[in-house]
């Protein structure tokens, strides 16, 4: 049986590690020694140092381009121009994505899950205001990487009926969300004025309708220019003030600071 290393990575064989001048013994012995101890630092460093992250595959640089090429020039960018900018044959393209809907699908799919992943919220959760801030900065963050879908929404779903079916999953899915954390919100910090079940729903609609209509607004206020994802963030935090006056005034205050810090992070806005 061999000798193993620290930690028990493994075993040396047995006619190394049985050597007589690995443990003791003249100078060639003290030599043989010194090379088996550089010999073992070197495996346990081989075999402990983290391995590099593997190239993303085409697939993924496919829907990498399309998110870039289509925020930098719209949603009419095509399969043959998100070829060319990877250099790729469109066979290549193709051999993954039979078409640009598919694509957009895929990237779709992405898109529910980031923001199911900013709005999920369980019935009867406490909402707090540290919680109630980062739904607004995950949805900028959100808004900002997709702003393409949300800028071009009824042009790529009236072409695609999957597309508009998951489109409204998605719609009816984060308005009964925002509902679940407007009530949350004011019931752990109520303000002067009271909402009904009713009125929580129809909030709730009101800013899902400002949130995906933001990255649209943005690009017809600045016709020609590139905007800023601090534009998104702006917007968002100016849609938060709807909450105001149903929120206790210093839960609210909490909110927007941390909102507002954010914000001031990303930068100035293209506006």
């Amino acid at each position: 049986m061999g000798h193993s290393l620290p930690g028990g990575l493994f075993s040396l064989p047995q006619t190394v590690a049985s050597c007589p001048g690995a443990c003791h013994g003249g100078p060639d012995q003290v030599g043989r020694a010194g090379h088996l101890h550089r010999w073992r630092e070197k495996c346990v460093s081989d075999m402990t140092s983290a391995p590099p992250k593997p190239r993303p595959g085409n697939r993924q640089r496919i829907i990498e381009a399309t998110v870039s090429l289509m925020n930098e020039q719209g949603g009419a960018v095509g399969t043959s121009q998100i070829a060319a900018h990877l250099r790729i044959s469109p066979g290549n393209l193709y051999y993954h994505f039979r078409n640009r809907e598919e694509i957009l699908r895929e990237l779709f799919d992405a898109l529910s899950r980031d923001l199911d992943a900013v709005l999920h919220t369980r019935r009867e959760e406490t909402i707090t205001a540290e919680r109630l801030a980062a739904c607004y900065i995950g949805g900028t963050r959100v808004l900002w990487r997709y702003r393409f879908f949300f800028a071009a929404a009824m042009e790529f779903i009236v072409r695609d009926e999957s597309l508009s079916q998951k489109y409204q999953a998605l719609s009816t899915r984060s308005k009964g969300f925002m509902r679940l954390i407007i009530q949350g919100a004011v019931k752990a910090a109520p303000g002067q004025c009271r909402l009904t079940a009713r009125e929580c729903a129809h909030l709730a609609e009101t800013m899902w309708v400002l949130w995906v209509s933001w990255p649209r607004y943005s690009e017809l206020s600045l016709p020609g220019q590139a905007i800023a994802e601090a534009d998104i963030g702006r917007g968002l935090e100016q849609i938060s003030l709807l909450l105001s006056p149903y929120l206790d005034a210093a839960f609210f205050r909490k909110t927007t600071r941390l909102l507002h810090r954010f914000v001031a992070e990303l930068g100035p806005a293209a506006a």
